[in-house]
């Protein structure tokens, strides 16, 4: 009789969340479908995700109809899943490879069953079905958005900086910054990583100040400079994209850059 009525902990509440994600693996792959109840009352579901750990994360955000979470909530109950995810789990692992979790937010509760717990037949039906119900709804129209672009610097020193890319110009330093290149000088405020290159400026805005820790592009000379110094040209430049955080003391390292550097782009 206690076991019975455990299982049946959350079976008037109100589901406010459910979701499947997956990750974990050697790649760095990850995916996530959240079912979610919001603060105006309507219901969404969110998908997002990435093949590998350099990708960009997509998402795309659809409205389902509010009786969706209903609908997960039977199924909860109709195959004992508050059960399930107090199951014990299997002896067996999978060394590097992706894991799966379920996950279930109510208004007085949370609880999640992961892919490793041994469950009843039952139990795994129903496993399978919340998750086929969560993939069925991301139909129809979506609204997608795509994770700014990043670009990863690599030091000879063993540092490695991050520069988030200007909207303006996400998707056109592909070509640009695509290989290994020997650094030169830009007097005593900034490192070229390369020069006599074409970026498009289409919809961009120059400045005539820059600060330190900004990559700039100098249309006269072609140059794609990391300052380490505060900036101001004679002639406007392009920001091309700043570096997330940890300016003062990234500023020294870009000062004392030489030979080759390696720049990645997501």
């Amino acid at each position: 009789m206690i076991s019975i009525l455990g299982g049946m902990k959350y079976a008037k509440d109100e589901l406010r969340s459910c979701s499947v994600s997956t990750g974990g693996g050697m790649l760095g792959g990850y995916s996530n479908s959240t079912l979610r109840l919001e603060k105006d009352g309507s219901v969404t579901l969110t998908v997002e995700g990435k093949e590998m750990h350099a990708d960009r994360l997509k998402t795309t955000v659809y409205q389902v109809s509010p009786e969706a979470l209903d609908h997960v909530r039977d199924l909860v109950n109709q195959y004992d899943l508050y059960r399930a995810s107090k199951r014990p789990k299997s002896g067996l692992e999978v060394m590097d490879g992706d894991t799966t979790t379920l996950s279930f937010t109510y208004s007085k509760g949370y609880f999640r069953i992961e892919d490793d717990q041994v469950l009843t037949k039952k139990m795994s039906e129903g496993w399978r079905e919340v998750i086929r119900y969560l993939s069925s709804l991301a139909s129809g129209e979506g609204v997608t958005t795509l994770e700014p672009q990043t670009a990863m610097l690599y030091l000879k020193s063993g540092y490695t900086l991050q520069y988030l890319v200007e909207e303006t110009f996400d998707g056109r330093l592909d070509d640009v910054l695509s290989e290994e290149r020997e650094v030169t000088r830009a007097g005593e405020y900034g490192i070229i990583l390369c020069e006599g290159v074409e970026v498009d400026l289409s919809g961009a805005e120059a400045v005539t100040e820059a600060a330190a820790g900004t990559m700039i592009y100098d249309e006269e000379s072609g140059s794609v400079i990391l300052l380490y110094e505060d900036y101001a040209p004679e002639k406007p430049v392009y920001i091309l994209a700043e570096l997330d955080g940890y300016v003062s003391s990234a500023c020294p390292l870009i000062a004392e850059m030489e030979g080759p550097y390696r720049l990645y782009l997501n």
